[in-house]
């Protein structure tokens, strides 16, 4: 051991006594790749990321670093992305808990969209057969319309103002008996959703309360802008993409909105899928977060996450129309 190498050690000792004494010691390592140490922060190195150690030179506490305008205007982004999922846990929660209120069974759910059919259809039936007579009169109305035109007299003006009070009487019924078909296939839709979300949470664990704020987050975020129909095809595709790269167990899934548990390993990322609707554009998103630890943060920098979030926006651009 050399005369300067041994000084640097006795420094080094002295310096790590010096900080336990008083309760504090940093580390950080500058742009250069030399590490340093001291119970306190000089102002070159105070945008640094930095690490506060024990007494036994153990990581306790992790400050980042000072972020680019940049990397402010996306962890912006990434907040207000989080405060929208916030809001549709608490939306799909009182759903989940009304729909459990309202059922014990299926066989409950098909017997309320049993009723709802058979008051359409009764509508319907009403409505059909109000349609016949509405459509006699117009023909009388019209026939003798016909009558005044091959004799060559001139057209009373009461059959035309008959004539048109009863095509305006008959298309409001046909639009009508189109709604009452409208109907049905919302309640139709409503059946399947309202099955299909039963049975999902019979098997899901209890919701998250709250969205896990004891990790750190990628400031990458994937987004595809989708039309209704197009986020609709979009959402399974979506979906099955986090679940094959996702490292960790999903604890809520919905039609909206899919959350990853904690994750455990600083080596793990969780992901999180949401479709978002601000006024009339709607979006699917992505983001990822890992463990709150220094090797978790490595994690969530790590290149292949650019990787993944250019993969899941490609989704975007592909032919997502079911084949019949």
């Amino acid at each position: 051991m050399t005369k300067n190498t041994f000084l640097i050690l006795i420094i080094t000792v002295l310096t790590f006594s010096n900080a336990a004494n008083a309760g504090k010691l940093y580390r950080w390592v500058d742009e250069n790749g030399k590490v340093s140490f001291s119970d306190k922060v000089p102002p070159k190195a105070s945008r640094l990321e930095r690490e506060e150690l024990n007494e036994k030179g153990r990581t306790i506490a992790i400050k980042d670093a000072a972020k680019t305008p940049e990397q402010l205007q996306q962890l912006k982004k990434l907040n207000a992305l989080k405060k929208q999922q916030a809001e549709l846990l608490q939306k799909q929660v009182a759903q989940d808990e009304a729909l459990l209120k309202t059922f014990q069974s299926e066989a409950d759910i098909d017997a309320l969209a049993n009723s709802k059919f058979d008051m359409v259809d009764s509508h319907i039936s009403i409505a059909s057969s109000q349609s016949e007579t509405l459509k006699k009169q117009l023909i009388t109305h019209q026939q003798s319309a016909a009558e005044f035109e091959r004799s060559g007299k001139k057209m009373p003006a009461k059959i035309i103002d008959n004539i048109q009070s009863a095509q305006q009487q008959f298309d409001k019924n046909q639009r009508e008996i189109s709604s009452l078909k409208s109907q049905k296939s919302v309640i139709e839709e409503q059946l399947r959703n309202d099955r299909l979300r039963f049975n999902t949470l019979k098997k899901q664990a209890p919701p998250p309360k709250h969205l896990d704020d004891d990790t750190t987050p990628s400031l990458l975020i994937g987004e595809i802008t989708c039309n209704a129909d197009k986020c609709k095809n979009l959402w399974p595709v979506a979906s099955e993409f986090l679940t094959q790269n996702n490292d960790t167990a999903i604890v809520f899934n919905s039609q909206n909105l899919v959350l990853s548990a904690t994750p455990k390993l600083s080596t793990q990322k969780a992901l999180t899928l949401a479709k978002i609707k601000d006024n009339d554009v709607s979006k699917v998103t992505l983001d990822i977060r890992c463990k709150n630890t220094k090797l978790g943060k490595e994690t969530c920098k790590n290149e292949q996450n650019q990787a993944l979030i250019d993969r899941f926006n490609q989704l975007g651009a592909n032919d997502l129309t079911p084949n019949h």
